[in-house]
């Protein structure tokens, strides 16, 4: 093998093995601070949790069919980050309701949260339990960073796909009249 050849790949080798250890490094110490991550990433999306956030149900009663009705929608509007695989046993406030789903929210006031549902065959209410960004990602995961990043993606392709189709619209409409 050509030397010059042979000593670009030996020092090729070197650098991925850089890589790799300064990789490993830069990982192991986002990975200790997912929390202050998700902080700042929630403190990014906030502004747009109330134009892409929903409003979701916070009490109703249920008829014999399964029919809502007297219900009550929290005030803010919120976006879903993570769904508990198993919802806990039973609600903080109320021990004696159990909880059938339970999800992770970011409120349009910047606050984490966990909203959990309860259902008695008659009346469907929730708790709305804050969460600090530390008991977030303890409770969730790390996958509520990757949720909140493809909210805000899907989110923004969105808008772009909105603006170019008003634009062409826009277009449109004004070729008309001329």
């Amino acid at each position: 093998m050509d030397t010059i050849i042979e000593e670009g790949f030996t020092r090729l080798t070197e650098t991925i093995a850089e890589l790799g250890e300064r990789r490993g490094a830069l990982e192991t110490e986002i990975l200790s601070d997912l929390s202050g991550l998700l902080e700042k990433m929630a403190t990014l999306a906030t502004p747009l949790v109330g134009t892409l956030g929903n409003q979701f149900l916070e009490r109703s009663k249920q008829d014999s069919k399964g029919e809502l009705y007297d219900t009550v929608h929290y005030e803010k509007k919120m976006i879903v980050i993570g769904r508990a695989e198993e919802p806990v046993h039973y609600r903080p406030d109320d021990p004696k309701k159990s909880v059938q789903k339970q999800f992770c929210l970011l409120t349009e006031d910047g606050v984490l949260a966990e909203l959990m549902y309860s259902d008695d065959g008659f009346i469907i209410d929730s708790y709305l339990n804050l969460l600090t960004p530390g008991e977030a990602i303890d409770l969730y995961g790390p996958e509520l960073l990757f949720m909140l990043y493809r909210a805000l993606h899907d989110y923004g392709n969105l808008q772009e796909e909105l603006v170019v189709a008003l634009d062409t619209t826009l277009a449109f409409i004004q070729q008309k009249e001329e």
